[in-house]
This record gives C-alpha cells, sequence and structure tokens, in this order.
C-alpha cells in the first residue's frame, strides 16, 4: 500500500499514513468483494463446469438461478443443472 509522510503537528514526529487514493481503491475493492455472491458467476465459468463434466458447451445463452449455488443453464448444446460446492466438486446433470 502506497504510504505518504506526514507529521504530527502534537508531537512532531512523523507518521506513515496511506494515500487517499490508495485507501479509496482498498475500500472499494473490499465493498465489491463483500457485495459478491454466489448469483454472480460468469457464464464461461459454467461453460467450463459443463466441459469438464465431459458435456459440450461452446457457449452459454442464458442462465438462471435457482438457488445460492444452483444454475439451469443453457448452453448451445442443451440445458443443464449446474451445482457449485464451494471449492470442492461441481455437478453437472443434463436437463431435457
Amino acid at each position: 500500500m502506497k504510504r505518504q509522510r506526514t507529521t504530527n503537528s502534537d508531537s512532531g514526529r512523523r507518521q506513515w499514513r496511506p494515500s487517499i487514493p490508495v485507501a479509496a481503491m482498498a475500500a472499494i475493492a473490499s465493498g465489491w468483494l463483500s457485495v459478491a455472491t454466489a448469483h454472480d458467476v460468469a457464464n464461461g465459468t459454467l461453460a467450463a463446469a459443463i466441459r469438464a463434466s465431459g458435456q459440450p458447451c461452446d457457449r452459454v445463452i442464458e442462465k438462471e438461478s435457482k438457488g445460492a449455488s444452483v444454475w439451469r443453464v443453457r448452453c448451445n448444446s442443451g440445458y443443464f443443472e449446474v451445482t457449485m460446492k464451494g471449492n470442492t466438486a461441481t455437478s453437472v446433470v443434463a436437463v431435457d
């Protein structure tokens, strides 16, 4: 974190404080991270999960959240239900 040198007028000693632009960027970044939810999964991530399960999916055409970690996904090759279980396994089921 970039810091600027300032003088404390009470003691005359120098202090290191973060510069305002750097502090603002950190606040924005941490706010963004706290707002991001499981609903914010990118289409590319869903397509990659479907391909990793052995199903064809070049691109996601549309997606619908069915809960905190479940999506109904329409790919160019069909419909899938994708369940992401944290950092562990992802379940993909073809849906007619």
